[in-house]
C-alpha cells in the first residue's frame, strides 16, 4: 500500500492553515507600516523647523539669518480677530530689501508678488491657525511677504505687504 495524503491521520487543516497565514501577512504589514512611519520621521527630523507667527500685522519668530538647504517654516496667525495671513517667500535681488516689495506692492497691489522670483508659500492661514511649508533655499537674501487684503472682522483693506507685512533675512 502506497501513501497517500491523508493516510497517516496528519492532514494539514485548512482552518489553522488561514489563520496562520492571516498572522503572517498582519506581522509583516505591522513591521511595514512600522518601517515607513519611522522612515518618514528620520526624513522630516533632521530639518530645522522655523516658527513664524503674525501678529499686529508683523512677522516674529524668525531668525535674521539660516542655513541654506531644507527647512520646515510655520505659521500660526495670533491676530486679534478674524482675518487671515500668509506668507509668500521672495527671492530679493542683489541691492533689493523689504522695502522694495512694500513700494512694488503700494503700486501694484497683489500683483507685486509676480515681480520677484518666489519659493513658495504657506497661505490661507485663519486666525487661530497654524499652517506649515517645505523650502529648500539656496544663499541668497529673501523677504517674506502677506499679499492679502482683508481686515480684521471681515472686508477688504489695503494689500498687508503695504503696511510693512515683510520680513527679511538672509540665506548662508
Amino acid at each position: 500500500m502506497s501513501w497517500q495524503p491523508g493516510n497517516d491521520g496528519w492532514r494539514p487543516r485548512l482552518g489553522w492553515l488561514g489563520v496562520l497565514w492571516i498572522a503572517v501577512v498582519g506581522l509583516a504589514l505591522a513591521g511595514c507600516s512600522k518601517g515607513q512611519a519611522q522612515g518618514q520621521e528620520a526624513s522630516t527630523a533632521g530639518l530645522p523647523v522655523y516658527k513664524l507667527s503674525v501678529q499686529k500685522f508683523k512677522y516674529s519668530g524668525m531668525p535674521a539669518s539660516i542655513k541654506s538647504g531644507e527647512s520646515i517654516v510655520t505659521l500660526t496667525n495670533r491676530e486679534a480677530g478674524e482675518i487671515t495671513h500668509e506668507f509668500v517667500l521672495l527671492a530679493l535681488p542683489s541691492g533689493k530689501t523689504k522695502d522694495d516689495i512694500v513700494a512694488d506692492a503700494k503700486k501694484k497691489a497683489d500683483k507685486a508678488e509676480e515681480d520677484f522670483l518666489s519659493f513658495g508659500e504657506v497661505a490661507e492661514v485663519n486666525t487661530g491657525s497654524t499652517h506649515a511649508g517645505v523650502f529648500s533655499l539656496p544663499p541668497g537674501t529673501y523677504a517674506l511677504a502677506c499679499f492679502e487684503d482683508g481686515k480684521i472682522g471681515g472686508g477688504k483693506g489695503p494689500v498687508h505687504a503695504t503696511i510693512g507685512m515683510t520680513y527679511q533675512f538672509t540665506v548662508t
